[in-house]
C-alpha cells in the first residue's frame, strides 16, 4: 500500500516537473479571452475575476465602478460581440502593458450597429489570488467611459 502511494506521488512530481508551463504572454491572452467571453455572455463573475482589487483607471473608475458597470450590463437587453484584432504586449513581470484594437458589434432589438473600433491600453499585474499568483487587469484606458456614467449610480 505504501509503495503504491509512493509511486503515485513520484509520478505526480515527475508530471509537475515535465509539464510545460504556459508563458506570461499566453496567460495574459487567456485573461483577455476570459474577459471578452464574460462581457459577451454577460457573466458578472467572469468579468470581475479578471479585475484586480486595486483597479483604477484614468477616468477615475475603481473596481467597485467596474462591478456596477458589469451589473448594469448584465441587466441590459443589448448584446455585443467582441473581436480583439491586433495587439502588442510588453511584459516585465510582475507587470505588463498591452495595446489592443477591439471591434465591438452591438446588437439591439432594432438591429445591428456598425462595428466600433476601440483602441485600448491595458495594464496588467501579477497578483496573489489564494495560494497562487495570476495576471489581472489593473487599469484600462481608451474605453470612453466616465465615472458619472448616467443611469448607473
Amino acid at each position: 500500500m505504501k509503495s503504491a502511494a509512493l509511486v503515485a506521488a513520484a509520478g505526480l512530481l515527475l508530471w509537475w516537473f515535465i509539464h510545460p508551463r504556459r508563458t506570461d504572454e499566453q496567460l495574459i491572452l487567456d485573461l483577455v479571452a476570459k474577459a471578452e467571453h464574460g462581457i459577451e455572455t454577460k457573466s458578472r463573475s467572469e468579468i470581475m475575476d479578471c479585475v484586480a482589487e486595486d483597479y483604477h483607471d484614468e477616468a477615475g473608475l475603481s473596481r467597485i465602478d467596474i462591478l456596477r458597470l458589469a451589473m448594469h450590463w448584465e441587466r441590459s437587453s443589448e448584446q455585443v460581440e467582441i473581436v480583439v484584432g491586433e495587439y502588442e504586449l510588453d511584459i516585465i513581470a510582475p507587470r505588463a502593458a498591452g495595446r489592443f484594437v477591439a471591434e465591438l458589434e452591438f446588437e439591439q432589438a432594432g438591429g445591428h450597429d456598425p462595428p466600433l473600433r476601440v483602441p485600448l491600453v491595458v495594464e496588467f499585474e501579477k497578483q496573489r489570488r489564494g495560494w497562487r499568483k495570476v495576471w489581472l487587469v489593473k487599469s484600462v484606458s481608451g474605453h470612453g467611459l466616465e465615472k458619472g456614467f448616467e443611469g448607473l449610480y
